[in-house]
């Protein structure tokens, strides 16, 4: 999960994966929040700075991960 591709995440996006991921999972109260909080995050850019930047790539591939798995399902 920590790689994008075949890329080793920046130590701030390692973080920022961290962070996602108990910010979300260990808080929303169902998916749709999970989903629309990742959402949120997947839409950054580098014009949100670098470690935000980051942080959207790293939402934005567990956000593919989060769809793939509700159409699975």
């Amino acid at each position: 999960m920590l790689l994008l591709g075949d890329e080793e995440l920046l130590p701030a996006a390692q973080v920022a994966t961290l962070e996602i991921l108990h910010s979300t999972i260990m808080k929303d109260p169902d998916g749709a929040t999970f989903e629309s909080r990742l959402q949120v995050l997947a839409a950054a850019s580098e014009a949100d700075g670098a470690s935000v930047a980051a942080a959207g790539r790293v939402a934005q591939v567990l956000l593919g991960a989060w769809l793939e798995a509700q159409t699975a399902g």
